[in-house]
């Protein structure tokens, strides 16, 4: 490559870093690189936006490509494009469960990446398999409890800290509000068959203290009494607290009768909290509060580890381009400006900037789920983490169909999953 053909960035970023991952590939016609974002809440528009400024800065194009808004449906698309080594999509984002599952496919973004102790420890550790940076941290995320402030004022009830008064009091407020609204229900979450069940399943389980399904030592711990009592009582919510259309519901259906003035409490990640209190758009825009999600008789608050990352695919006919976009979508600017919006980041740094902070409700219970964070058995599992977590999710959606017991379910997800791994899960790795 001749210095002639370097873009005036590139000069810059080589006399300023002296990092020869940073080089682009400075052809004087402009290169287009594809970036598959997600499609839930702000996700394609954010992520359009972000490209649309990196382009112009690098004179390069970026398109973006649709992506299913189930991340189950996503991964498969995913794992079809790479596995077949398909150039049509240069940039991923990928679920933080994904790394172990895709890391071969992905180019290792190190000699890229100047900064990447700018990020939180544990999540470069997430994206580092074998010693290789296959993606970097481009949001965090965590379930998070959404309420109606005005209600909870107006009937007299604090915020629950269990879910038992969680129960109590959507009971009491679903009555009082239903001779004005019909389709008023307590409390919304995420019951679709899918990925987004078994976040909040790990939720239920972590909360009750029974435990993580898979244990760090590889045990299978699901079969016990807390779990059987986590299930049922979110079946229990089903017709009573919570409609029988949770069954279909996803993160979107659930934020859109909440916003529409339909439920007093729900589940959700942190990108809600900003578009519940847009005026144009949300009914309930003022009116909501946002906290820890509650815990069990015996447990503790807790909120599934959420988040996505960025990783580029090794079959990129534009390796530095790629990368440098990456590094771009997730530089400190980019991450403040996604904040403002509700996207989390995920640099350390910006956790202390109070000017952001004080404007955003989720910084706060995003802290106190993390101290008690539900993970989803994903390192514990390995390869077989997809079937374990489609056990989860099937059988549970079973229990809250009530199709089957709480104690046949545990019972049957448990023998599944050792079934699957033949008892020996470091032969998945």
């Amino acid at each position: 490559m001749q210095v002639s053909q370097l873009s005036v960035r590139t000069c810059l970023t080589l006399l300023l870093t002296a990092i020869p991952g940073f080089l682009m590939s400075g052809a004087a016609t402009a290169a287009q690189i594809t970036i598959a974002c997600g499609a839930v809440g702000m996700e394609r528009q954010l992520c359009e936006e972000g490209a649309a400024r990196w382009s112009e800065q690098t004179g390069h194009d970026v398109e973006v490509i649709a992506t299913p808004e189930s991340s189950t449906e996503r991964l498969a698309m995913y794992q079809l494009l790479l596995r077949e080594r398909h150039d049509t999509v240069d940039v991923y984002q990928i679920d933080v469960i994904w790394p172990g599952l895709l890391h071969e496919y992905l180019l290792d973004l190190s000699p890229y990446i100047p900064d990447e102790n700018a990020f939180f420890p544990n999540l470069i550790a997430n994206d580092t398999i074998n010693g290789r940076l296959i993606a970097l941290p481009w949001y965090v995320d965590t379930g998070l409890l959404y309420y109606r402030k005005d209600l909870l004022d107006q009937y007299g009830y604090d915020v629950p800290a269990t879910w038992s008064e969680l129960e109590r009091i959507a009971t009491d407020i679903q009555a009082g509000e239903r001779p004005q609204n019909r389709e008023f229900w307590g409390y919304v979450w995420q019951g679709s068959d899918y990925e987004g069940l078994t976040c909040n399943v790990v939720e239920w389980l972590v909360s009750h203290d029974a435990g993580n399904v898979v244990d760090e030592g590889q045990t299978v711990t699901l079969n016990n009494d807390k779990a059987v009592k986590a299930l049922a009582t979110a079946a229990n919510w089903v017709g009573k607290i919570t409609s029988p259309a949770v069954l279909g519901y996803r993160e979107e259906d659930a934020r859109a009768q909440f916003e529409a003035g339909n439920a007093l409490f729900m589940r959700n990640w942190p990108y809600a909290w900003s578009l519940g209190n847009n005026p144009e758009t949300s009914d309930v825009a003022g009116k909501i509060g946002v906290t820890v999600l509650p815990r069990g008789d015996e447990g503790q608050p807790t909120g599934a580890l959420g988040g996505w990352h960025l990783g580029v695919t090794k079959a990129t006919k534009n390796p530095q381009l790629a990368a440098d976009l990456v590094r771009f979508l997730t530089s400190e600017a980019e991450q403040r400006r996604r904040a403002e919006h509700g996207y989390l980041p995920t640099r350390s740094a910006l956790y202390e900037d109070t000017a952001l902070t004080s404007q955003n409700a989720v910084f706060e219970p995003v802290g106190q789920a993390l101290n008690n964070v539900a993970l989803r058995p994903s390192s514990s599992t390995g390869r077989i983490y997809k079937y374990v977590s489609r056990y989860l999710s099937q059988e549970t959606h079973d229990v809250l169909a009530g199709e089957k017991s709480a104690e046949a379910a545990v019972e049957s997800i448990s023998r599944r999953i050792v079934e699957k791994s033949l008892g020996d899960f470091s032969m998945l790795r």
